[in-house]
């Protein structure tokens, strides 16, 4: 049986003419599409993702920006010099402070209520030239540059590098310093005494502030012997007459009466002090105390425009 073949025609689809071509979507993507672009809601979101430059600007540190940071207010000064204040209260804890320095002197203070105040170039705040703490009494400290350029706070009130101990002299009259060539009856007793002049019956104050270990009298007169603390001991020996309001367990301030020099012109009585049980030199231990002159603290603030 013959096969017969036909030509293949592909079957065509019937066109529909009732579908339109989508116009008016496309204009209302369009149209949010621009709305979304204008708004800025597009930035935003390109914004947001972690692509390059899109990282969190940080603000400049300028000097009054970390001044507030820390609490502080800050104030502009003469010759290019900046001032950041704090008021300390209670309420507010101290470890706010940015500094070590500023933490310690703001633990010293007395009143519910006191200030702070950071001076410094405004090209390097971070190092003051001078700190100052007001409460019932101002105090101020400079920072100074010594001849190695090394840097030590020293107070401006007393001269005493700060903090540490700061002796008084024991007269309102200059020490009589003790060398090997000294020529005095008794030299021998020397080596671990100094000897002071003034005129008699002149008052005789403790070195420092303390406590009173022991008081009589020996072949050299009355003595008076003073636990200050921090490893420091003296003992006054020679004075004419004791205070008669002194007694062993009393306190004392540098502005205590231990006794009074022999009633003559020019009388003298001797000091012995010790740090860690070991006799200094008045004069060494005072000058480690005091290592800027006075008139160098006056250059210095004049220089700074204090």
């Amino acid at each position: 049986m013959p096969v017969e073949f036909q030509e293949y025609t592909r079957k065509r689809k019937s066109f529909n003419t009732q579908h339109k071509f989508p116009l008016i979507r496309l204009v209302l993507v369009a149209v949010a599409a621009l709305t979304a672009y204008f708004s800025g809601f597009v930035s935003k979101i390109a914004n947001a993702l972690p692509l390059p430059g899109n990282e969190e600007e940080k603000p400049i540190e300028t000097w009054d920006y970390r001044c507030k940071l820390y609490g502080g207010k800050p104030f502009n000064l003469k010759k290019n010099l900046a001032q950041c204040s704090w008021v300390l209260v209670d309420s507010i804890p101290i470890s706010r402070l940015p500094n070590p320095f500023l933490r310690y002197v703001g633990s010293l203070r007395k009143s519910e209520k006191s200030k702070l105040h950071w001076i410094a170039p405004i090209t390097d705040f971070g190092n003051a030239l001078l700190v100052m703490h007001e409460d019932s009494v101002s105090s101020v400290y400079l920072r100074y540059m010594k001849p190695d350029s090394s840097y030590i706070w020293v107070s401006k009130n007393t001269g005493c590098k700060f903090p540490g101990v700061c002796p008084r002299l024991p007269l309102e009259w200059s020490a009589l310093s003790i060398d090997e060539g000294f020529d005095f009856e008794g030299q021998e007793s020397l080596l671990a005494m100094d000897v002071f002049s003034g005129i008699g019956e002149a008052p005789i104050y403790p070195v420092l502030a303390g406590r009173v270990l022991d008081m009589g009298h020996d072949s050299l007169g009355y003595f008076v012997e003073i636990d200050h603390g921090y490893n420091v001991t003296s003992k006054t020996l020679g004075m004419g007459a004791p205070s008669d309001s002194l007694s062993v367990g009393d306190t004392v301030g540098v502005q205590s009466v231990l006794g009074r020099l022999s009633p003559k012109d020019s009388a003298t009585f001797f000091l012995s002090v010790r740090l860690n049980g070991q006799f200094v030199r008045w004069s060494d231990f005072y000058a480690s105390t005091h290592p800027v002159a006075l008139d160098s603290l006056a250059s210095f603030e004049k220089l700074n425009g204090f």
